[in-house]
C-alpha cells in the first residue's frame, strides 16, 4: 500500500511539473514580435536666426514596448516613445529606430535632411555659414536721411573719413565684431571723429516668409552706449530692415528713434581680400576689357569731394551725353586706351567748361601697384604726364594723376583719382 501511495505522488508531481512548464511556455509565446516604424517633423525653434532645427520623431512601430532611438548626430540614445531632438547645425542624418516588444526586436533607418540658419538664403549671405566681413559702400549716397514714407531726402552722402574703414563680421552663431580701425564717427559727439565705441556683440536675424529680413542687435552693457550698424544714430528696438541684398552688398533701414518715424539707409558691401594679381586681372580681364562710366540713373557715377567726404563738392548726377560712349580699355602690359567716340567731356580746366569739347583720345602705359599712405584703396594706377593731355573719368582730375581702385568685380569698378591729401574725383565705372 504504501509503495501504491509513493508511485502516485511521484505522478502527482511530474503532472505538476509538467502544467507549470506548458504556462510558462504559453507565457512566452503571448504576442507577436514587435514592427519598428516612425515618422518625422522638421519645425523651426523660433522664427529670428541663428538656430538650430529641431525634428518631432513619432513611433508608428506595431507591438512595441520599449524604444531606442540613434538621431545620427552622436548624441545620447533616447528611450522615449515620441522624443523631439534638436540638431546643432544642418546636414544629412541617418536616425536609426529600435523597438522590442513580447517577442523580439525590430529595427528601422532612415534618411533625413535637416536644414539650418545657413538654409536661409539672407543669412547665408551675412555670414557664409562661417563669417563675412561688411564696410561701408563707396556709393555717394551711401547714408541717406528720409521721410517716413521715403518721399523726401533729408541727407544723402558718403561714408566719411574715419566711417570707411569701419568693419562689421557677423559670424554664423549670432556673434557680431565691430572693428573701428582706430575711430568712431560718433553722431553723439557732434559728429565727430572720436575714441572707438563700443558695440554689440551679439545679433539676430528675423526672417519670416513674405517679409524683409532684419537684423536685431543686442544692447550693448559696457559704457552704456547704444548698439549701431554704419552709423551711430540711434535707431527703434535696434532693429535694421534688411531693403535690399545681394552677394556682395546690402541696404539696411532703421527708423530713428524721436524723429516721428524718420528713416536712416546705409548702405554696406561684403569684404573680399583680394591679391594684386587678382586686382589686375579683374582691371584687365586677362587680355583687355573696355571700362565706361555708369550711365544709369542716380548711379552718380563722378563725385567730388575730399578723402574723408568723397562727394562734399558735387554729389553727383547723370553724366553727359558725350560721356557715354567713352571707353578706357586696360590690357595685359599695363596699357589704356582712351576712345572718346568724337568728342570728350571738358572740366573745369578746359574751355568752353563744362561742355562737349575736341576729342582727346589716347593710349599710354601705366604703372600699377598697392596702395601706400594710409589711404583707402586696394590697388593704384599711375597714369604718366598730366592731365588733361591722359586722364580718366574727367579732364580736372588731380595733376598727380593717380588713381586708386577703391573696389573692383567682374563687371564693375570704383576709381578713386587723388592721393588723399587734397580734392578727390571719384568715379563708378561698369563694362
Amino acid at each position: 500500500m504504501k509503495k501504491i501511495v509513493i508511485i502516485f505522488s511521484v505522478l502527482l508531481i511530474a503532472l505538476s511539473s509538467v502544467l507549470v512548464q506548458c504556462k510558462k511556455n504559453n507565457l512566452e509565446l503571448n504576442g507577436s514580435a514587435s514592427e519598428a516604424e516612425f515618422t518625422y517633423q522638421i519645425i523651426p525653434l523660433q522664427d529670428s536666426l541663428p538656430f538650430a532645427y529641431t525634428v518631432s520623431f513619432t513611433s508608428a512601430s506595431k507591438e512595441a514596448l520599449q524604444y531606442q532611438w540613434d538621431f545620427g548626430d552622436n548624441s545620447a540614445l533616447s528611450s522615449l516613445k515620441n522624443p523631439v531632438h534638436q540638431y546643432s547645425i544642418g546636414g544629412e542624418y541617418i536616425v536609426k529606430l529600435i523597438t522590442v516588444g513580447t517577442n523580439g526586436n525590430s529595427t528601422i533607418s532612415k534618411r533625413i535632411f535637416v536644414v539650418d540658419a545657413c538654409q536661409n538664403d539672407f543669412f547665408n549671405k551675412l555670414t557664409g555659414c562661417n563669417n563675412f566681413v561688411w564696410t561701408w559702400s563707396t556709393d555717394a549716397d551711401a547714408i541717406k536721411v528720409l521721410s517716413p514714407d521715403g518721399s523726401q531726402v533729408f541727407f544723402a552722402g558718403a561714408a566719411t573719413g574715419c566711417q570707411v574703414d569701419d568693419l562689421y563680421t557677423f559670424f554664423a552663431d549670432g556673434k557680431l565684431e565691430y572693428d573701428a580701425k582706430g575711430q568712431t564717427f560718433d553722431v553723439q559727439a557732434g559728429y565727430s571723429c572720436q575714441a572707438p565705441k563700443a558695440n554689440a556683440q551679439k545679433y539676430k536675424v528675423v526672417s519670416k516668409p513674405g517679409q524683409l529680413p532684419e537684423i536685431i542687435l543686442d544692447n550693448v552693457v559696457a559704457g552704456g552706449s547704444k548698439p549701431f550698424i554704419g552709423t551711430t544714430d540711434l535707431v527703434d528696438n535696434n532693429k535694421y530692415t534688411v531693403a535690399s541684398y545681394t552677394d556682395t552688398k546690402m541696404t539696411l533701414r532703421g527708423i530713428l528713434t524721436g524723429t516721428g518715424g524718420q528713416r536712416l539707409e546705409i548702405k554696406l558691401k561684403k569684404v573680399v581680400t583680394l591679391t594684386l594679381a587678382d586686382i589686375n586681372l579683374l582691371l584687365n580681364g586677362g587680355s583687355s576689357k573696355a571700362w565706361r562710366l555708369d550711365p544709369t540713373p542716380g548711379a552718380n557715377a563722378i563725385i567730388v569731394g575730399t578723402e574723408s567726404n568723397p562727394a562734399q563738392y558735387f554729389g553727383g548726377g547723370l553724366i553727359d551725353p558725350c560721356q557715354i560712349d567713352d571707353r578706357y580699355t586696360f590690357s595685359v602690359g599695363n596699357t589704356v586706351a582712351y576712345n572718346a567716340a568724337g568728342s570728350t567731356f571738358n572740366g573745369g580746366n578746359i574751355a568752353p567748361n563744362y561742355n562737349c569739347g575736341a576729342d582727346r583720345s589716347y593710349n599710354a602705359s601705366y604703372v600699377f601697384g598697392p596702395v601706400t599712405g594710409g589711404v583707402a584703396g586696394i590697388a593704384t594706377i599711375q597714369l604718366p604726364s598730366a592731365p588733361p593731355a591722359i586722364f580718366i573719368g574727367t579732364t580736372d582730375v588731380p595733376t598727380e594723376n593717380m588713381y586708386r581702385i577703391i573696389s573692383i568685380t567682374s563687371n564693375s569698378m570704383v576709381l578713386r583719382a587723388g592721393n588723399g591729401s587734397g580734392t578727390v574725383f571719384q568715379f563708378k565705372f561698369i563694362l
